[in-house]
């Protein structure tokens, strides 16, 4: 989750009136684990980041705002709901393996109707985030061969 905010959760957790011990025993985490990621010393799972939007009774774009330029990746939306690629897999009936490839852009669902759900968004949504995780690979890609 590129984008989360150390500082949002510092405010939120204040605002609150929370200590760090006690967002963890609400989120379910370890204390050194809200610690680290309100310090900034790392960045925390998409997993832990709903975990502690939902100890916190806010949504997680307050935590970890989505990007300013362009829309959503798929890979985006998934880390957004905290869940993993296999747990995404197992939701749509198809391999770990097969969501890493239509998150990369490398395939294309044929039945966007089907992988929506999963990431919790309309198949619209879905298509506009496949289209932009496949566009930031072409970038990559063309990135790499004009640095060669």
């Amino acid at each position: 989750m590129a984008a989360f905010r150390p500082d949002h959760m510092r405010y939120h957790r204040q605002r609150a009136g929370l200590s760090l011990e006690q967002l963890a025993l609400l989120a379910d985490v370890s204390p050194e684990t809200v610690r680290r990621a309100e310090s900034g010393a790392t960045k925390p799972t998409g997993r832990v980041v709903v975990r502690i939007a939902e100890a916190l009774r806010i949504s997680v774009d307050e935590l970890a705002p989505p990007p300013a330029t362009g829309p959503a990746t798929l890979k985006q939306l998934r880390q957004r709901t905290g869940q993993t690629q296999r747990q995404v897999a197992e939701a749509i009936g198809m391999s770990a393996q097969m969501v890493s490839r239509v998150e990369a852009g490398v395939y294309r669902a044929r039945d966007p109707d089907r992988w929506a759900p999963a990431y919790k968004v309309s198949p619209e949504q879905w298509l506009t985030a496949w289209q932009a995780g496949r566009d930031a690979r072409r970038r990559d890609i063309e990135g790499a061969r004009g640095g060669t």
